[in-house]
C-alpha cells in the first residue's frame, strides 16, 4: 500500500481468536475488528466481540460526500475538554513535546505521537509519527470509558489515514482521545481570545470585527508585521455565518511558474503533470463557501491577480490543470479578506484589483506602542492558550507586567507572544531540573529581564532601557486608510539615496522606510540610474 492511499482493513469471516482448525493465519483482536472510514456501524458497546467477529459482512455503503471535520474535541485525563478549530493552512501535532499543537502529559503518549494535516485532495489525513504505543481509529458513537483500544483499529505509521467528522483517535494507552467534529461547538477554544478591554483602539477593533462578520463585503487590513492581521482575519471568519473553510494564502510564497500557480489556485487532475499522483483541489475551491485571506497581498504575482479577477468577475475558465478541454467548472465563491503593511495604492497591484480589495471595510491596526494599556490583557490571553494547549499554568507578577508595558516591541504582538512563551518554557525547564512540581508558576520581573537581556545580546544589541514616556494616544480604527504622501513615481533620487544610506544599502528596509513595495523601489532605482 502506498502512502496517501486510504487504508482498508481486512476481516476473516467466521473465525474468532483461538478457534482451532480455522484456516488462514491467526490475527490479533485489533485487526479482527476493523472500522473503515465511512461505514455505518452499530454502537459498539452493545455488541460482544465474538458477535462482531461472526457477523455476516454488510454490503458496502452507498457513495456519499466526504464529511469534512471543522474542529477537534480533545479529552485528556485530569484536564477539561478542549475544542481546537481546524484550519486547512495548518497542521496539528499531538504529543508530549512542548512545541506540539496540543500537549498530552501522559507517559504513554510519545513526544511527537501523530500529526493531522489537510491534504491537497481536500481530505484531512492522520499519520502516526512512529509512536511507541501506536494510534487507534474508531467512531464517535462509542462512549469514552477507559481503555477501549481493543475496539479500535490500529493506524500504522507507514501511511496517511483519511479521517472525517465522527472519527475518533486514541493515543497511547487509550486514555487520550481526539474526536473530529462536523461543527465548532461552544466551549473553551484553543488560541488567544482577547477580551478587547483597555484602550479605545481595542474597543474600536472589537466593534470593527463584529461589523465585518455581519456582512460579506471585502475587508482590507493594514498594519505592521506582527500586529495581528491574520488573527483578525480568522476572528472575522469565525464570527461570520459562513460554513466554508478559512484559507490563508501567503502571497509571498506563491510559485512564479505559471503551471504550478494554476495548480496551486485552481487545482489539477490526477496525471496532469509528472508527479501528480492524485487530484488536487485548488486554494480558490478549498475556500468555496468560506473566506479567502490574502496575506502580504502586495506580493501577489501578476498571473495570480489575473486568476483572481476572473474568479471575482465570473469570467474565463476555472477548470483544474489537465481537465478535459470542454470541462466547465463553476467559479468558486468566497468572502475576500486581504492584508498588507503597505497601503494598497503603493502595492503595485492591478488598479482594478486594488480598488476591489478596498471597496468594503478597511481596518487599520495600531502598533503595540500605541496601545500599551492592552498588554496585560494580551499576556493573559497568551497564558490561557499555554494552559489549555500545553498545560502550563503560569502567571506574571504585577511588576513583570508593568515592565513588559514599558519596553519597546519592534516585532509587535508577535514578539510579545514569543517572549511570554519563551519565559514560561524556561521556567518549566528550570522546575524540571530542580525536581519541582507542576503547581502554578509565578513569573517574576527578574525572569523577564534575564530572558530579554540574553535575547538582545544574542541578537547583537544592548538591552534598551524601558521607555518611561506615557503611551501615545490610540489611533482610531474606524478611519480610512491614510492618504499617500507621495506616489512612487514622485520619489526623488535624493530620497532614495537617503533611505538606502540609512539602512546601509538594504533595499528591503529602505522600501519599508519609504512605504513602497520592494519591486517598486527596484524599478524606481533603475529609472534613476541607481541600480
Amino acid at each position: 500500500m502506498t502512502s496517501g492511499d486510504e487504508p482498508k482493513a481486512q476481516q476473516t469471516e467466521g473465525q474468532a481468536p483461538g478457534d482451532e482448525g480455522a484456516s488462514g493465519p491467526s490475527m490479533d483482536r485489533t485487526s479482527l475488528i476493523p472500522l473503515p472510514v465511512g461505514t455505518d456501524v452499530p454502537v459498539l458497546s452493545q455488541i460482544t466481540r465474538r458477535e462482531r467477529v461472526l457477523r455476516e459482512p454488510s454490503p458496502p455503503p452507498p457513495e456519499r460526500p466526504y464529511r469534512e471535520p471543522k474542529a477537534l474535541r480533545v479529552q485528556r485525563e485530569g484536564v477539561a475538554d478542549l475544542i481546537v478549530p481546524l484550519y486547512p493552512d495548518r497542521s496539528y501535532v499531538f504529543g508530549r513535546a512542548p512545541e506540539s499543537t496540543v500537549v498530552f502529559a501522559h507517559d504513554a503518549v510519545s513526544r511527537q505521537h501523530g500529526r493531522l494535516a489537510f491534504r491537497e485532495d481536500h481530505r484531512w489525513v492522520y499519520r502516526d509519527l512512529n509512536s511507541r504505543n501506536q494510534s487507534f481509529l474508531g467512531e464517535a458513537e462509542f462512549p469514552f470509558q477507559g481503555d477501549e483500544r481493543e475496539y479500535f483499529q490500529v493506524m500504522s505509521a507507514s501511511q496517511d489515514w483519511v479521517l472525517e467528522a465522527g472519527n475518533v483517535i486514541l493515543l497511547g494507552n487509550g486514555r487520550s482521545r481526539i474526536t473530529l467534529l462536523a461543527e465548532v461547538p461552544e466551549g473553551p477554544v484553543a488560541g488567544p481570545r482577547p477580551q478587547h478591554e483597555g484602550s479605545k483602539a481595542a474597543a474600536a477593533l472589537e466593534r470593527s470585527i463584529h461589523i465585518c462578520a455581519r456582512h460579506q463585503l471585502p475587508v482590507f487590513i493594514l498594519g505592521k508585521s506582527g500586529t495581528g492581521k491574520t488573527f483578525i482575519a480568522r476572528e472575522i471568519h469565525s464570527r461570520s455565518r459562513l460554513d466554508g473553510n478559512f484559507v490563508n494564502l501567503n502571497c509571498g510564497r506563491l510559485p512564479q511558474d505559471a503551471v504550478m500557480l494554476h495548480s496551486e489556485l485552481l487545482g489539477h487532475v490526477k496525471g496532469a503533470f509528472t508527479g501528480a499522483a492524485f487530484a488536487r483541489v485548488g486554494k480558490f475551491y478549498v475556500a468555496n463557501g468560506g473566506t479567502l485571506f490574502l496575506d502580504e497581498v502586495e506580493f501577489l504575482p501578476p498571473a495570480a491577480q489575473d486568476f483572481l479577477i476572473d474568479v471575482l468577475e465570473g469570467t474565463g475558465s476555472f477548470a483544474p490543470l489537465g481537465a478535459a478541454p470542454d470541462s466547465r467548472e463553476p467559479p468558486p465563491r468566497f468572502r475576500l479578506i486581504s492584508a498588507s503593511k503597505t497601503p494598497l495604492q503603493q502595492t503595485g497591484l492591478r488598479p482594478d484589483l486594488a480598488q476591489r480589495l478596498a471597496t468594503g471595510d478597511v481596518i487599520v491596526l495600531p502598533a503595540l506602542e500605541e496601545r500599551r494599556e492592552d498588554i496585560p490583557n494580551l499576556v493573559a490571553n497568551f497564558l490561557h492558550r499555554l494552559k489549555t494547549e500545553q498545560q502550563y499554568d503560569a502567571e506574571f507578577t504585577s511588576d513583570a507586567i508593568a515592565y513588559l508595558q514599558q519596553v519597546d516591541w519592534p516585532g509587535q504582538i508577535r514578539e510579545l507572544e514569543a517572549t511570554v512563551k519563551a519565559v514560561v518554557a524556561r521556567e518549566v525547564a528550570a522546575r524540571a531540573i530542580d525536581g519541582m512540581g507542576s503547581a502554578r508558576m509565578m513569573i517574576t520581573l527578574e525572569a523577564v529581564k534575564a530572558y530579554l537581556s540574553q535575547r538582545m545580546i544574542g541578537f547583537g544589541s544592548h538591552v534598551a532601557a524601558p521607555s518611561v514616556a506615557p503611551p501615545k494616544p490610540a489611533v482610531p480604527l474606524t478611519q480610512s486608510v491614510p492618504a499617500v504622501r507621495k506616489r512612487p513615481s514622485d520619489l526623488t533620487e535624493e530620497e532614495l539615496r537617503a533611505a538606502l544610506d540609512k539602512h546601509q544599502g538594504n533595499k528591503t528596509k529602505a522600501a519599508q522606510e519609504l512605504g513602497i513595495a520592494l519591486n517598486t523601489l527596484k524599478d524606481r532605482m533603475k529609472k534613476l540610474g541607481l541600480a
